[in-house]
């Protein structure tokens, strides 16, 4: 929701205005990205039945209608612009008679300076931080990614589950904002856990920092968001990552346990002969894998909900991506090729 009043409501109607009314509107919404809007105003006008190749505005001209000293404007282009960033129908219609208006009276827009003259210097106006609100929705949503890791935690310790879910929050800060906004989510997490549980629960810090840090850059560097099989792996390699560095804090610091329900099939490990240091390997990358594949999962709908507030590049890509394994899924055919009548299904991905 936007928290600003709506630039379509106040006098002016000059093309610079128009310009920078649409700028208040962007980042009150979040610092929304140009290809964002491109995107959101290809997708309604595919809604109204609009061609899909013919759909998607180009960038540049989205972006000269938010950049001053324009002598024209396309009012419908404004107008879809305005409500791709919340606007109403009605405050759509106000903007494009806006645009309608300054191409009647283009004396309403500030003639150009052609010389310098002396004279009593004019105040400048004072600027306003536009993009406050999108900082204040990152720290909103750090704060609740490390309610979402304590929840998680708090969980497993007292039921007593063989998962360890206190990365979920640390998860979506680091994809969505940055490794280093992860291995903020994962100490902070580490840090209360100390009043959940006892002291082990910092030394398990250097866990979740391992986490962030590889969702982060996999995601960033390695572009392993990208498609759904990607994002399987990156979180694959998260798992084998947090199982070597707990690996090494158990039996380093905690004589191979500290008492978790996973530590089971440590101990079996052992009664076949396993020797500790291999034992508490198996058994973390058992249990870390089916932990961070089910974190993934979470993540990725969590995604979805983040994205309304702060621009996931990527998610658009690896949403499309799954929606398409599930359609192959979910859509089995009978091959065509030569062979017996009711021969093997075959899936086809469209």
């Amino acid at each position: 929701m936007i928290d600003q009043p709506r630039a379509a409501e106040r006098p002016g109607c000059s093309y610079d205005e128009i310009a920078q009314g649409l700028q208040q509107l962007r980042f009150a919404g979040g610092d929304i990205s140009y290809a964002e809007i491109v995107r959101r105003i290809a997708t309604h006008r595919e809604r109204e039945g609009v061609d899909a190749t013919n759909a998607r505005p180009a960038r540049t001209t989205v972006y000269d209608a938010f950049r001053t000293g324009r002598a024209r404007v396309n009012p419908q282009l404004v107008g879809e612009i305005a409500r791709v960033l919340g606007a109403s129908e009605v405050e759509v219609a106000q903007w494009e008679e806006r645009c309608l208006q300054a191409r009647r009276n283009p004396q309403a827009a500030p003639a150009p300076i052609l010389e310098a003259s002396p004279g009593p210097a004019v105040p400048q106006p004072i600027v306003v931080d536009a993009a406050a609100p999108a900082r204040r929705r990152k720290l909103i949503l750090v704060l609740a990614c490390i309610c979402l890791n304590v929840l998680g935690f708090t969980l497993v310790a007292t039921l007593g589950l063989p998962l360890y879910f206190d990365m979920v929050g640390t998860a979506i800060a680091a994809i969505a904002l940055g490794p280093w906004a992860g291995v903020a989510v994962g100490l902070s997490t580490n840090a209360i856990g100390l009043a959940i549980t006892d002291s082990s629960s910092i030394a398990f810090a250097l866990v979740n920092i391992a986490g962030a840090l590889v969702w982060g850059y996999g995601a960033r560097r390695l572009r392993l968001c990208q498609t759904f099989p990607r994002y399987l792996l990156l979180n694959v390699l998260v798992a084998l990552s947090c199982s070597l560095v707990a690996t090494a804090l158990l039996v380093l610091l905690f004589n191979g346990g500290t008492g978790h329900a996973s530590e089971t099939t440590t101990r079996n490990l052992t009664e076949m002969g396993n020797s500790l240091s291999l034992a508490v390997l198996g058994s973390n990358v058992v249990h870390s894998l089916a932990d961070k594949l089910l974190t993934g999962f979470v993540v990725l709908g969590a995604l979805g909900a983040v994205r309304r507030w702060i621009e996931v590049p990527f998610y658009e890509t690896l949403s499309a991506d799954v929606m398409l394994h599930l359609k192959a899924v979910g859509d089995p055919v009978r091959g065509s090729g030569p062979g017996p009548i009711g021969g093997p299904l075959v899936y086809r991905s469209r």
